[in-house]
């Protein structure tokens, strides 16, 4: 069955082209049997029209033929179409001629043309059985008229006569099927052959090819497998390697599972696992244990100041003389960031604890040098003994924990023993952390103003701005409860840009002649971002610069102090004013005073109070305002109640008053109201 229509048109190709190369032969044989008649048979001339006919068409058909033959890209199925309608003209003018027989009255001139139509049907069948449609063209309308010719002529034979060419034509029909069908077969076997050939050379080529390739592979797989073996070998060499490096590997992840990378100490994992071993110990031999949770004082300020390459090799030194202080027995382990946790058994007493934590704590007070620096810290040890305040590890540790962070809040460089009440401390300072968070987003915080007054003119000469926190659940928050958690946090560098935008859009809107005194923590003066935010907020309000005063405190310059110069110079060109606050507390050396672009130094209230009775006081203020006023700064005295402290202040020569005597801190429209009021005094 042809389905391929590709095929199809290809065998149709086949089968038809006898038709188109016997056409010369086919043509030739009907112009023959045309000129037969008129030289042998006197054709008569009624003839002439169908013998021309005949001529023409089968001329006609040779040229088809022969274009078909002869063109590259040939049309078959117009050619053959072609063909078929010529070659029905020519059948149909021989039965034209064939059927004005019945007027000749020779019956053998009759006979004589009719056999040689019979003639011309019967040989036909070697031209066009190759196409069944053409032989029925040229055949029929010549069968047809001889019946019709039969019918005229010889009404007694008819039936007869009629039957048996009736039965010719069915014989030649049947003949020229057969022979189609023989043909195609044959068209279709050839065919079917040389694609099978084809097939077959393919299959050959691919199998020699294949062979070939083979061949080929074999080689390179027998240098591969040579390359291979030698792989192995090494493979096998660096696999000892490999297996040596994984235990040694596996050794230090083990290592490291229960030992600080940095320092080497034990780290929380051993570290609990000590305890509990202690606490075992203890139990047995009712003796009794002491964890002791230490904190560095100081410690991330250096770290952010001078880099975290210098803070962990401080870490790795007060590693080293931890452990040199403790005895053979006792476990030091650091329990994250600057936090260290110390393990002591045998106790016999408290006593053996708070030796050991006092030299861990001298050890640590020596100074550190590192790359050039100097550095000092100290430490805060929190102490938790068992079985006293806790008989589990995690206990234990958050109640030394507990007890260190009291320690710290009360001045650093001191130990602490746990007591319970420290728990309820410990909640309530988590308590406020949490809602220290929000406080910001919640608009919990506002700022108050304190005047700060001219000791001679009593005219207001600027104000001191503080941070005030309103909390929705606990009231109102003292700053020294939650300026150290802002520090501790990092929300001090949000709020330190919120105060700073706030006070600035208080200058822009009441435009008083005055200075606004801004505090800045420890922390802020380690971020020199905040002095670019300063200068885009002074840029974008267009306010003077002059009128805006930033507040240190003398500890800074003693932590470090070339980072404090750099900062403060940098601040001291955008314009603003540099005050040194709570001077007089510290241990502030005058050469770092005389190197740091200090206008205003403000002088703590503990050296105010009874100085109208206290001649050492007196003297210490005195040479006080003397240095001041010698290198170019006014001088501003803090926390003044009295009107004896003003008057002994106006007597040493002060520049400016700050305290309750005149105003406590007040809100933004009170102060709107100071200033004016101050102004119409100062007119009047």
């Amino acid at each position: 069955m042809w389905t391929d229509k590709k095929i199809k048109k290809i065998l149709l190709a086949r089968q038809v082209k006898p038709l188109f190369t016997s056409s010369i032969l086919s043509g030739l044989s009907n112009i023959f049997a045309v000129a037969l008649i008129y030289t042998l048979l006197d054709a008569p001339d009624y003839a002439t029209l169908p013998f021309a006919g005949i001529v023409f068409f089968a001329l006609a058909r040779i040229f088809i033929a022969r274009h078909y033959l002869a063109s590259s890209e040939n049309n078959l199925t117009a050619h053959l179409y072609i063909y078929l309608t010529l070659t029905l003209f020519i059948g149909i003018f021989w039965g034209v001629f064939e059927f004005t027989q019945y007027k000749v009255e020779s019956i053998q001139l009759r006979n004589i043309v009719m056999l040689l139509n019979i003639a011309l049907i019967a040989g036909s069948i070697t031209t066009l059985y190759s196409s069944r449609g053409v032989y029925l063209a040229y055949i029929l309308p010549q069968g047809i008229a001889i019946i019709g010719v039969f019918s005229l002529h010889s009404p007694d034979l008819i039936v007869y006569l009629n039957l048996a060419i009736i039965i010719f034509m069915g014989f030649m029909i049947a003949s020229c099927f057969n022979m189609n069908r023989i043909h195609k077969k044959g068209i279709e076997l050839t065919y079917n052959n040389e694609q099978l050939i084809g097939d077959l050379n393919k299959e050959i080529g691919v199998r020699e090819s294949v062979q070939v390739e083979l061949e080929h592979n074999k080689g390179e797989l027998e240098n591969k497998v040579n390359e291979r073996t030698k792989e192995l070998e090494m493979i096998n060499f660096d696999l000892e390697n490999v297996i040596s490096e994984k235990e040694k590997a596996e050794e230090s992840l083990q290592y490291l599972a229960y030992h600080d990378e940095l320092t080497g100490l034990p780290n929380k994992n051993l570290l609990i696992d000590r305890i509990s071993q202690s606490i075992k110990i203890s139990a047995r031999d009712r003796q009794q244990m002491a964890i002791l949770f230490l904190d560095l004082d100081r410690f991330k300020s250096i770290n952010d100041s001078l880099g975290h390459a210098i803070g962990d090799n401080l870490l790795k030194q007060v590693a080293f003389r931890i452990n040199e202080t403790l005895r053979k027995h006792d476990t030091v382990s650091r329990y994250g960031g600057d936090e260290f946790v110390m393990v002591l058994e045998k106790l016999k007493s408290y006593n053996e604890a708070i030796q050991v934590a006092k030299k861990v704590i001298n050890s640590l007070i020596k100074p550190f040098e590192i790359d050039s620096h100097k550095i000092h810290i100290g430490a805060s040890i929190g102490i938790s003994v068992y079985p006293t305040d806790g008989d589990e590890p995690t206990i234990l540790l958050r109640n030394a924990d507990t007890a260190m962070y009291r320690g710290k809040k009360a001045g650093g460089n001191q130990l602490q023993f746990y007591d319970a009440s420290m728990s309820n401390q410990l909640r309530d300072r988590i308590e406020l952390e949490n809602e220290l968070h929000g406080a910001l987003e919640n608009n919990e915080f506002y700022i108050v103003y304190q005047p700060q007054v001219s000791a001679k003119t009593g005219i207001t000469t600027g104000v001191e701005s503080l941070l005030r926190w309103n909390n929705a659940k606990h009231g109102e928050i003292s700053p020294d409860r939650f300026v150290p958690l802002l520090e501790e946090t990092g929300l001090i560098y949000s709020v330190g840009r919120w105060v700073v935008t706030e006070v600035i859009e208080f200058i822009c809107t009441h435009n008083y002649d005055i200075t606004f005194s801004i505090n800045l923590s420890a922390l802020q003066c380690n971020n020199h971002e905040f002095i670019d935010f300063v200068e885009a907020q002074i840029s974008k309000a267009k306010v003077d610069p002059k009128k805006i005063e930033f507040e240190i405190t003398e500890s800074l310059l003693i932590n470090d102090f070339e980072t404090t110069k750099s900062f403060l110079d940098n601040l001291h060109t955008l314009g603003c004013t540099i005050a040194l606050d709570d001077f007089g507390t510290g241990y502030t050396s005058m050469n770092y005073i005389s190197r740091l672009p200090i206008d205003v130094i403000k002088i703590d209230k503990s050296l105010i109070r009874n100085i109208s009775e206290n001649n050492n006081l007196r003297s210490i203020v005195s040479a006080i305002v003397t240095m001041s006023k010698s290198l170019g700064m006014k001088n501003v005295f803090e926390g003044i109640e009295t009107e004896d402290e003003l008057l002994e202040i106006q007597k040493l020569d002060g520049d400016i008053i700050q305290g309750y005597y005149y105003s406590k801190p007040l809100r933004g429209d009170d102060v709107e109201i100071w200033l004016c009021d101050k102004s119409v005094e100062k007119e009047t």
